[in-house]
């Protein structure tokens, strides 16, 4: 297959690395020439000599490549105690959009490895072509191989049938689907989760509330009243009827309850422009509004309502989520000022799929909140992907990267050699990579420390930045024997 591909990174300069990488994955997916079109033989005149027909050069038979006691060795890593790192990927996928963002995560992977300066990793790349079947093939071709860890796949019924001859041959897969059913059992998590989304921004704006309550109270111990009028007690949530929508739901309503925060307005739209704009005057209260300034008309009042304080209407609500990104979200905000949900007054929420220039240019948006990977280490990692590839990476590029990151951290010396340890995966000081500081849980999730970002006009303002540690376990006293179980 023509991503069958071994990576091992020439110390001395990125530049040629990168050139020697690409010429091969595009010379192993070339199709070859047909050979040259033979010219009919001249036909023979009476009585002279028949010539025998040309024949094709018969080709000589490929060498096998050499092998190992634990897989597949090319020559000049003979005599290396290697790590083989089995890359999952949909090259061949039905989406171009997928079929692309496979070839910036490999491109990414690449960089990781080049980073590493580790010249006992070997990349093998194989191609899943966004199937369940071709995931299982392609995992059972790098056990083959002698894998000692699958990064991928990326789709969650793919993870799913790799994990099957995964851990039959006892090897850590860590994927890069947001479907929390496949992990656990050796399968990790590395994508970003939507509850983890919501989980952050609820405890920011918990906290916000809470400053906004200091800071009242220090001034005007009468001032309790006041500090309520500034924080955000109520939510809106306007969300996408798929199953993202549905966690993003889900989780909210998990999440709220001891926050000081509660949800008012839910609304629905499918994922096309013009079934939008209802749900988007649903929130809005429209009908309630218009009701409001009738009354407010026919006891005499004219022109602005929003400029005489006898006129009495207010949403129930400070905040509204938007789980939504891309020309969706870029559609889907200008619809809430346009039916008076004021973004400067109403906060407009969002999660780490709005960390997009393209919403830069969305005033709708200015003044907006979602949480994402620290700044610092994203814009690193984009620049040296710039470099290397004179492209911008791709959505999920930083999770291949930091996905073989992770292998060297968790090598340990076992009984045949070279192993990765479950428990070094497991560590829970966690890892740093271009997304940041992470770490897995036993049950295969992941956690991320984020910071909060604010949308402006041009820039994204990191305004609460990442933690720079975990918290690790607290480390309880030795049981002696006498305490029930809880």
């Amino acid at each position: 297959m023509c991503f069958r591909l071994w990576t091992d990174f020439y110390r001395g300069g990125r530049g040629a690395v990168v050139l020697v990488v690409s010429a091969i994955v595009l010379a192993g997916c070339q199709t070859p020439a047909p050979p040259p079109v033979q010219p009919p033989a001249p036909t023979p005149g009476p009585g002279q000599p028949v010539d025998p027909l040309p024949t094709t050069p018969t080709l000589p038979e490929p060498e096998p490549l050499p092998t190992g006691p634990g897989g597949l060795v090319l020559p000049h890593m003979e005599g290396r105690d290697l790590v083989r790192i089995g890359l999952l990927l949909p090259f061949s996928a039905k989406s171009s959009a997928l079929r692309e963002e496979a070839r910036s995560m490999l491109s990414a992977a690449q960089l990781a490895l080049f980073e590493a300066h580790d010249p006992r990793l070997v990349l093998l790349p194989k191609d899943t072509g966004g199937t369940e079947t071709g995931a299982q093939s392609a995992a059972q071709a790098v056990i083959n191989d002698g894998a000692s860890v699958i990064l991928g796949p990326v789709l969650g019924s793919a993870v799913l049938a790799a994990a099957m001859p995964a851990r039959q041959a006892g090897i850590p897969v860590i994927a890069f689907s947001t479907d929390r059913s496949v992990a656990g059992d050796g399968i990790y998590l590395l994508s970003f989760l939507p509850e983890a989304d919501t989980q952050h921004m609820i405890d920011y704006i918990k906290a916000q509330n809470m400053a906004a309550f200091e800071t009242f109270t220090a001034l005007r111990p009468d001032a309790e009243l006041s500090a309520e009028d500034k924080s955000m007690r109520a939510l809106a949530l306007l969300r996408p009827d798929n199953g993202y929508g549905d966690r993003i739901e889900e989780a909210l309503f998990t999440q709220t309850p001891g926050s000081g925060l509660f949800i008012t307005d839910i609304a629905r739209y499918s994922r096309n422009a013009e079934s939008m704009s209802a749900p988007a005057r649903q929130i809005a209260h429209v009908d309630e509004r218009n009701a409001a300034i009738q009354e407010w008309e026919n006891d005499g009042g004219f022109g602005d309502p929003g400029l005489d304080p006898s006129f009495v209407f207010a949403l129930p609500y400070q905040a509204v989520f938007i789980p939504e990104s891309g020309v969706k979200l870029r559609s889907l905000a200008p619809l809430l000022p346009f039916y008076d949900v004021d973004p400067k007054i109403t906060r407009f929420i969002g999660t780490s799929l709005w960390y997009d220039d393209d919403l830069l240019r969305e005033p709708a948006l200015f003044g907006g909140w979602f949480p994402a990977s620290n700044a610092k280490d994203k814009t690193a990692f984009t620049q040296n992907f710039e470099r290397a590839f004179d492209e911008k990476p791709g959505r999920l590029a930083s999770l291949a990267h930091d996905a073989v990151l992770i292998v060297p951290q968790s090598l340990i010396e076992g009984d045949n050699g070279l192993e990765i340890d479950r428990e070094q995966i497991e560590n829970p000081s966690g890892f740093r990579g271009a997304d940041g500081l992470f770490r897995f849980g036993n049950n295969g999730l992941v956690e991320r420390m984020l910071s909060i970002f604010e949308i402006r006009q041009g820039a994204f303002k990191e305004i609460k930045p990442a933690a720079e540690h975990f918290a690790l376990p607290i480390e309880l006293p030795a049981d002696d024997g006498d305490t029930a179980a809880f």
